[in-house]
């Protein structure tokens, strides 16, 4: 067995081996090759000098990837995907995986690794429990069961770009791959909702996936349909119904407002962070 980095090579057996990896797992992925190349590249924006992968001969086994960012003030690296093969599990592969990567983490003056796993995955909780990550918070998310109508008095909404808004909209710190710094200079949707030309609240989405990263309404303007109005307004760039991930378990008036949208919460993971 052998480890390495990762390189722009890899990238179509690391699909194989992610589509392989997670084809059992509790919430199965098994997004298209495009889907996949935009996850990595673009939402988690994975560096290879800090991902790497598990090799029996030729064959890649297992991986872990990973980004980078400054977030809550601590440099920090974000695990956007761990898997191994099902033939290879119970060999502390992810553990010699994690053996390599944490010098180089290291290296870069990361100062923690965080992630999310799905609360249902006891055998991933366990692992990462060993590796040595701790518990930090619980978070809901949450799949549209039917897409919202127009009301009458919704307002309108108009794109904007994510440098327009003011992120103190949110009653809430997004995850690490939802937050501020990490979505800025995406290319991901912007929408805004204005009252008396100021915006009085914004979603920041993915199209092709229906995938909400943010979504948030100025204290002062709640009550006026704002959110609703940019839920519809996002609707209509996308055919998929619309996922919005990780929200805090004590955000009871966010669930609550979902719910009146169409979502439900259907799966739920804990967030997890390892000191370096």
């Amino acid at each position: 067995m052998k480890y390495r980095s990762l390189s722009t090579a890899d990238v179509k057996p690391l699909y194989q081996t992610f589509k392989a990896a997670f084809s059992d797992n509790f919430v199965k992925l098994q997004p298209s090759e495009r889907e996949f190349i935009y996850r990595i590249s673009k939402k988690i924006k994975v560096e290879n000098d800090i991902s790497a992968g598990a090799f029996d001969g030729e064959e890649m086994i297992g991986f872990i990837l990973h980004s980078s960012n400054v977030y809550q003030g601590i440099p920090t690296a974000y695990n956007g995907g761990t898997g191994v093969l099902p033939g290879f599990r119970n060999q502390s592969i992810a553990e010699e995986i994690y053996a390599h990567l944490i010098p180089k983490i290291q290296s870069r003056f990361l100062a923690r690794i965080l992630l999310e796993v799905v609360e249902q995955n006891d055998y991933a909780v366990k692992l990462y429990e060993k590796i040595g990550f701790q518990f930090k918070r619980r978070m809901l998310c949450f799949k549209q069961l039917h897409k919202i109508d127009f009301l009458k008095d919704s307002s309108n909404t108009e794109e904007a770009t994510i440098e327009e808004l003011d992120f103190s909209f949110a009653d809430f710190e997004p995850s690490f791959i939802d937050h501020e710094a990490h979505l800025k200079g995406s290319d991901e949707r912007t929408l805004v909702c204005k009252i008396d030309g100021a915006i009085a609240g914004f979603i920041i989405f993915q199209p092709h996936l229906g995938r909400i990263s943010q979504l948030a309404v100025n204290t002062p303007c709640r009550g006026n349909n704002v959110g609703r109005s940019l839920i519809y307004g996002a609707q209509k760039y996308t055919d998929k119904k619309m996922t919005i991930m990780n929200i805090p378990e004590d955000q009871h008036h966010f669930h609550k407002f979902l719910k009146r949208c169409g979502f439900e919460n259907q799966v739920n993971q804990f967030e997890m962070e390892l000191i370096t």
